[in-house]
């Protein structure tokens, strides 16, 4: 390290990138020069003290619901049947009564169903140039509708692990009724 006339005066702390602050001490006396300290590095409270401070990592909530599993634990089942969700996770007892997935599960498994679908007779007319066009288009009309079949409860899983993640519609409504719980107390 090079010596400079700056880092003598600044100490080991001079390769620091952190700006330093004069401030005159409390205690010091007039006419000595103020000892230099780094600006404080605790971090500001931005969230409410209400708030829930555990935050929900996005990615781990999605592929437990890909996987059809309990966003929070990941060990609970999601669904009780088909496409119908549990209103509590059975190993943890996350309330899931609030998701409302509505239409987003369906619109992308018609998205990725078209693109297997499509893909797939293009592909097959590629490869098979013989083979019948209603044929290739039958066999593919089977595998686009059992790939939707099979995908469709995944994807309302990630989607409702996306909600749940995000605090979406009213799975961040926990936090609120606790705290007007707390507020009827105090009245």
């Amino acid at each position: 390290m090079i010596e400079t006339p700056r880092k003598r005066e600044l100490g080991e702390n001079a390769a620091t990138a952190e700006p330093r602050v004069a401030r005159p001490e409390s205690g010091s006396r007039p006419g000595e020069a103020p000892e230099l300290r780094a600006p404080s590095t605790a971090p500001r409270e931005t969230r409410r003290p209400s708030e829930n401070p555990a935050r929900r990592n996005l990615a781990s909530a999605a592929g437990r619901g890909l996987l059809r599993r309990c966003p929070n634990c990941g060990e609970g089942g999601l669904f009780h049947s088909y496409l119908g969700l549990n209103r509590r996770c059975p190993a943890c007892g996350e309330d899931l009564s609030a998701e409302r997935a509505d239409d987003a599960p369906a619109f992308v498994t018609l998205f990725v169903c078209c693109f297997v679908g499509g893909a797939g007779v293009l592909l097959s007319d590629t490869v098979f140039p013989q083979m019948p066009l209603l044929v290739s288009s039958l066999v593919w009309l089977v595998v686009t509708a059992l790939v939707g079949v099979l995908i469709l409860p995944r994807i309302k899983g990630a989607v409702v692990g996306l909600e749940w993640a995000l605090r979406m519609h009213g799975f961040g409504a926990g936090m609120r009724q606790e705290e007007a719980r707390r507020d009827a107390r105090r009245r």
